[in-house]
């Protein structure tokens, strides 16, 4: 778990992992980039890594662990108290499996602007078509790297590779799974769940939006396999030109179409479900936006 400052969600964060139910021994390692003054009640390891690379700090953690599965959290989530026993117990089942992830959803304590942000990622269709930020229902294996997400994630250390360091943040995760699904199964599991705290929409939450797809771009253009290979990339890029070139036409219907798939899934109160079309007209135009302008960026490099 990289953790920046102590207090707050981190200090949450810590808790549900030192507190989880498991029959088994386990151990937190918490890395930083200067020694933390950690509670003394919970049994947890501080590394210490001075580069703020993630993909780095994350690889300097798991050179110091001992464990032979590798959780992955960030110190804005809380664990579900049965997070590691369900995953240790799927890998226990299924040793052919080499990594494991699960649904992501926003904390119950939730505020309505970070609310609104997690609608605008699980509504199937027009969010960010990602099995874990959907919290979709099931185990299955996945096939898009994209499916699981960092922020919940389990891998073998014996198939673990580390993370490409030359990436750095954002797209690290994606390119670590889409390594180890050349190499076998990778697996979303339901029950293997974590409460991930969104960033309240609009600034924060359309701020990070915009450097996630201005990197999908800049990684389409490099070539990597898992951007590439994603359809709905392609769809929605060519959907965004649409919608520019025809707004006049297409404009209530989508705002009508966006107001009623995500009502499907808000957690908003009823009194707030009329921001929902305009927010997905927000971040849309981020997403198509960041896209374009990150392989432009990249071209020019």
């Amino acid at each position: 778990m990289p953790v920046e400052r102590i207090g707050g969600d981190a200090e949450r964060a810590i808790a549900s992992v030192a507190k989880q139910d498991a029959t088994f021994p386990f151990e937190l390692v918490v890395i930083s980039a200067e020694a933390l003054a950690l509670p003394s009640e919970i049994r947890v390891r501080n590394v210490v890594e001075p580069d703020r690379n993630p993909a780095t700090r994350r690889n300097r953690a798991v050179s110091a662990s001992t464990g032979e599965l590798l959780a992955f959290i960030d110190d804005d989530a809380i664990a579900d108290p049965s997070w590691l026993r369900t995953a240790a117990a799927y890998f226990d089942a299924h040793p052919e499996v080499l990594a494991l992830g699960g649904p992501d959803p926003a904390p119950p304590d939730s505020s309505d602007a970070e609310l609104l942000s997690d609608t605008l990622l699980a509504t199937p269709l027009i969010g960010s078509g990602v099995a874990c930020h959907e919290n979709r229902k099931g185990i299955f294996r996945i096939r898009r790297a994209s499916d699981i997400a960092l922020v919940n994630l389990f891998v073998r250390r014996s198939a673990f590779t580390g993370f490409d360091e030359k990436i750095g943040y954002i797209g690290e995760d994606t390119a670590l799974l889409e390594s180890l699904l050349e190499r076998g199964p990778v697996v979303y599991h339901d029950g293997v769940r974590v409460f991930h705290r969104r960033r309240a929409f609009p600034g924060p939450y359309l701020r990070q939006r915009w450097r996630y797809r201005v990197k999908t771009g800049e990684m389409l253009v490099r070539g990597s396999k898992a951007h590439r290979s994603n359809p709905r990339i392609r769809q929605f890029l060519i959907a965004g030109s649409m919608f520019i070139l025809l707004w006049p036409l297409l404009l209530i219907p989508y705002l009508l179409g966006t107001l009623i798939l995500g009502a499907r899934v808000t957690r908003l109160p009823m009194r707030k479900w009329g921001l929902i079309p305009f927010a997905f007209l927000a971040h849309h135009a981020t997403y198509w936006t960041g896209i374009v302008w990150g392989m432009i960026r990249a071209r020019l490099r």
